[in-house]
């Protein structure tokens, strides 16, 4: 395992890309995009373990992070756009960069799995492995606790953004998954185990009788909650409210880069200015203008709805968060 990983988690549609990506703009980072998504992390750990029971997965957790720097798969290591690295070999940047289109094209014929790395032994061990995910959430204070030494931060977005977001995004077709996140009633069966949904005494029956937007509001809050209360007391832990990043970009990443343990570059910072003061329609995209990105659901979202999902929070962890 790389020393010193840094991890990336929130949940979907809470800024985890933009998050990524400008670590992964960092010379010395080595990027790895999602590799838990698709379930590849179920059969050595649960989605929602207890982190009293942390060292019964040591084992299944270290063995998984030892796949990740080999994982050159497209969709894990392609994931554009592509920065120079520092420990790159000569031409390696303009050869990856040629080949993450190519191996797009290609791949509608024959399988093309793996992007070529190139890394020069002796810079190997300058490396700092990120892993970004909106997967296992609900995973992160056990992983905290199994690899001490890696810094964690967990991104959560204001409620009404992610729901307006999903929403948007379910609406035009973009969102993963057979069902929408608010009829998921498999996940919302796995939160029902979370301390928080007992504690409330909560039963799918009960989550079965809401509007959608309020499931998606329960969803947001029983993740995030779990998440706080785990991370809170850890050292190599912090939270970071995606609306702080948009308001002040250049200190929000200056700050988590060095709880992280990396330095300010040159090419993160040019990464920043660009993805904020640039934008493009694309969904997914990085390049956004933060602001509206932060608070357009102001605007998209019907106030009726709002006032439900802030009915769902008010009071809760989370929902302090955002003054609900």
């Amino acid at each position: 395992m790389l020393k010193n990983p840094i991890l990336l988690f929130g949940m979907p549609r809470s800024g985890t890309t933009w998050l990524g990506k400008v670590f992964d703009s960092h010379p010395d980072t080595l990027y790895r995009h999602e590799p838990d998504s698709g379930g590849a992390l179920d059969d050595l750990l649960p989605m929602f373990p207890d982190p009293a029971e942390a060292e019964h997965y040591r084992t299944a957790i270290a063995r998984f992070f030892q796949t990740l720097p080999t994982n050159r798969s497209i969709r894990v290591a392609g994931k554009l756009p592509l920065f120079p690295k520092s420990y790159q070999r000569p031409f390696a940047h303009q050869i990856r960069l040629g080949f993450v289109p190519s191996a797009k094209v290609l791949s509608r014929w024959i399988s093309v799995e793996s992007l070529p790395e190139f890394v020069a032994n002796d810079r190997a061990a300058t490396i700092r492995l990120v892993w970004k995910s909106i997967e296992s959430l609900g995973r992160l204070g056990t992983l905290a606790r199994v690899v001490p030494d890696a810094r964690v931060i967990h991104i959560v977005r204001h409620p009404c953004g992610y729901v307006s977001s999903v929403l948007s995004g379910e609406a035009a077709g973009l969102m993963p998954g057979a069902v929408s996140a608010s009829e998921d009633y498999g996940i919302l069966e796995l939160l029902l185990q979370t301390d928080g949904a007992r504690r409330r005494g909560l039963d799918i029956a009960y989550f079965r009788k809401m509007q959608p937007v309020e499931r998606l509001a329960w969803r947001w809050l029983l993740y995030n909650e779990k998440a706080l209360a785990e991370l809170s007391d850890l050292p190599n832990a912090c939270s970071v409210r995606y609306e702080d990043l948009c308001r002040d970009p250049v200190g929000g990443y200056r700050s988590l880069f060095e709880f992280s343990g990396l330095d300010w570059s040159e090419q993160s910072a040019a990464f920043v200015d660009a993805s904020t003061h640039s934008e493009k329609s694309a969904y997914f995209s990085v390049f956004k203008n933060p602001e509206r990105a932060a608070f357009g659901w102001k605007s998209k979202l019907a106030e009726e709805d709002q006032a439900r999902i802030l009915a769902v929070v008010s009071g809760s962890r989370p929902g302090e968060l955002f003054g609900a």
